[in-house]
């Protein structure tokens, strides 16, 4: 599986996270799918940002990979917010917004990004490998400049 197929199919796992995250009425149900989410998009944005968009940068321009960036600060404000409200009332509108920032990136990679990348940049997606692989690669990295 590639890293394109492989962060697509982190998305929808993102997906049904947030479904949890919708059907949990208690801050003791959301803390475990809070963590597990935020430790499920570090690895995948990192990987995006380490090998993914220095690509879309190089082949299909700066802003796309700013934006995206962008989009992924967005989503860690975003995942520290719903922590801090796990066990409020402004939990609901909160995760709303998280869910529709989350909806926007994923469909931009998905119907813009990802496909242009497989055709104007095949081969440089091939050469990043096994997306397993390429996770742990990228998080021993970052271990190691940490």
């Amino acid at each position: 599986m590639d890293v394109l197929d492989h962060l697509t199919m982190e998305h929808r796992k993102v997906e049904q996270m947030i479904g949890q995250l919708e059907d949990a009425s208690s801050a003791e149900e959301r803390q475990p799918i809070l963590a597990e989410l935020g430790e499920a998009l570090t690895m995948h944005m990192n990987v995006e940002e380490e090998r993914v968009y220095p690509i879309v940068e190089a082949r299909l321009g700066e802003y796309m990979a700013a934006s995206a960036r962008t989009e992924h600060d967005t989503a860690r404000d975003d995942l520290v917010k719903l922590a801090d409200l796990a066990d409020d009332d402004g939990f609901a509108p909160a995760l709303a917004a998280f869910k529709g920032d989350i909806a926007k990136h994923v469909h931009e990679e998905e119907h813009a990004m990802f496909p242009q990348l497989r055709t104007t940049a095949a081969s440089e997606i091939a050469a990043l490998g096994d997306a397993h692989k390429l996770e742990r690669e990228v998080q021993d990295e970052l271990v190691v400049d940490t």
